[in-house]
């Protein structure tokens, strides 16, 4: 069974990540226009070069040679060469495993801070009356801090406000460690991240900012004609290759407006299997009832004694995931609305284990999680004013000089964010990205039934805490 997803696992990254630098890459999309701007959260990419030096494509490369581009070197493949099952074990893992946790460690830290940003995002982009939904608050994060290096004055202060950093450097630090944490390519783990930008050749822009963009949050560039076909189809091409292609059925409305000025995309692709996996011989047929109805899932089981998080509204269990964080399923408690867990203030004390709370206990856990798969595209321009940045919204007032000198009239017209997320007997599967358009004018004896057969909320953290994807699952098909 391990070695199945294993198998799926060298899919995306390895030699793919090596083509993306230079064909494609993997993830989301932001447009930043002089009739539009976009910016999607949560893939970052190291640009090797601090001058930009362009190439044009060669046709039947990739992309189109209509497209100029510099293209971000991602850091090496570890242990390329090897399958998933000589990879665990050998020397070249535990060089790896030690490098990896110790640097996941030292922002474990920034991840709690964080909680309150990733709260505030949850809360806003998954209570929906919309059936399931799913986001990437890490993606999000990455996103905005791109967008407060184009901006200025109030506009940036509410940017960086919003996201909880008191300056641009802190933003640059937050966001470079959070890089180094949970961007991971390994033959058993993928957490693979990238940023790009798109540029329209025939505007000047400003050398320092897009420097600055490209040093600190390792930006993949691309020059052409706005609008054009050629320039749609690289677009496309780059976001499927850097999200897996798991999120086509919205990628494929994405174009360039022909009035755009800057557009930064920015993706995660996420695939890791269960420190324990599931059995597939115990799936069996079981009834969920969900918000629609009742419907036929396939359960999987699982058996042991693990840490179980109980509240007066909700019980939580958290599953391992190899060499990563965990997944964490919040059942409400009866009578209680899954939505009210978003907001609930024991909910990030459920990924963080603290031996003087009463709420932990250790019994034996039957644990049935259903099968699923959800996805999810939600207009951010509302959540956006309701987390404090309004300046951004206004033609008056927004300020996005940084970018160009000619910003007057700029602002922010388009927002959305896309996520998936999947789970089976091996493992979890997720991608992600945001866009923001800019346009002009102790153990017990104690056993318990952990059930999922009705709505419930879930988290999945990267090792250092870092909450990669949340999501409220209401009905499964």
């Amino acid at each position: 069974m391990k070695k199945d997803l294993f198998e799926n696992l060298t899919d995306v990254g390895g030699t793919s990540v090596k083509k993306a630098e230079s064909d494609s890459a993997k993830k989301g999309s932001v447009r930043m226009k002089w009739g539009a701007l976009a910016a999607c959260a949560a893939v970052l990419a190291v640009v090797a070069a601090a001058a930009l030096l362009w190439q044009r494509s060669a046709a039947g490369g990739g992309y189109s040679s209509g497209v100029l581009k510099v293209m971000a070197a991602y850091p090496e493949p570890v242990a390329a060469e090897m399958s998933p099952e000589e990879f665990v074990g050998n020397e070249a893992y535990w060089g790896w495993h030690k490098s990896y946790w110790g640097q996941a460690s030292k922002t474990e830290a920034l991840s709690e801070e964080m909680s309150g940003y990733y709260g505030s995002v949850m809360e806003k982009l998954l209570v929906s009356d919309e059936g399931n939904t799913v986001c990437s608050p890490l993606n999000t994060y990455i996103a905005f801090s791109m967008l407060a290096e184009v901006s200025g004055g109030s506009t940036r202060q509410q940017i960086l406000d919003m996201l909880g950093a008191s300056d641009t450097e802190a933003l640059q630090r937050n966001v470079s460690e959070l890089w180094k944490s949970n961007y991971v390519d390994t033959p058993a783990l993928k957490s693979l991240l990238a940023n790009s930008l798109w540029l329209d050749d025939s505007r000047d822009y400003e050398d320092e900012t897009l420097g600055r963009l490209a040093k600190q949050y390792y930006v993949s560039s691309f020059r052409g004609v706005p609008g054009s076909d050629e320039m749609n189809r690289a677009l496309r091409e780059w976001t499927d290759a850097n999200t897996g292609g798991l999120l086509g059925e919205y990628t494929k409305e994405m174009s360039i407006d022909p009035e755009m000025v800057l557009e930064i995309i920015s993706t995660i692709y996420y695939k890791a299997v269960w420190a324990d996996e599931f059995w597939a011989e115990k799936t069996d047929k079981a009834v969920f009832h969900g918000t629609k109805g009742n419907t036929d899932v396939d359960m999987m089981h699982q058996s042991g004694s693990r840490r179980v998080y109980r509240t007066d509204t909700f019980t939580a269990v958290g599953l391992g995931l190899s060499d990563s964080g965990a997944m964490y399923f919040y059942l409400p408690a009866v009578g209680v609305d899954v939505e009210t867990l978003v907001s609930d203030p024991d909910l990030f004390k459920a990924v963080r284990y603290d031996e003087n709370d009463a709420n932990w206990f250790w019994p034996q856990v039957n644990l049935s999680i259903p099968r699923f798969q959800v996805s999810s595209r939600t207009d951010l321009l509302e959540t956006i004013r309701q987390l404090g940045v309004t300046d951004a919204l206004d033609p008056g007032l927004a300020d996005f000089t940084p970018l160009t000198k000619d910003g007057d009239g700029l602002f922010l017209g388009e927002a959305e964010h896309a996520a998936m997320i999947e789970i089976d007997e091996h493992g979890v599967t997720g991608a992600a990205y945001t866009q923001i358009e800019e346009v002009g004018d102790g153990i017990s004896e104690e056993e318990i039934d952990f059930v999922a057969d009705r709505p419930f909320l879930f988290l999945v953290t990267g090792k250092d805490g870092a909450v990669l994807f949340s999501g409220i699952v209401r009905d499964i098909e």
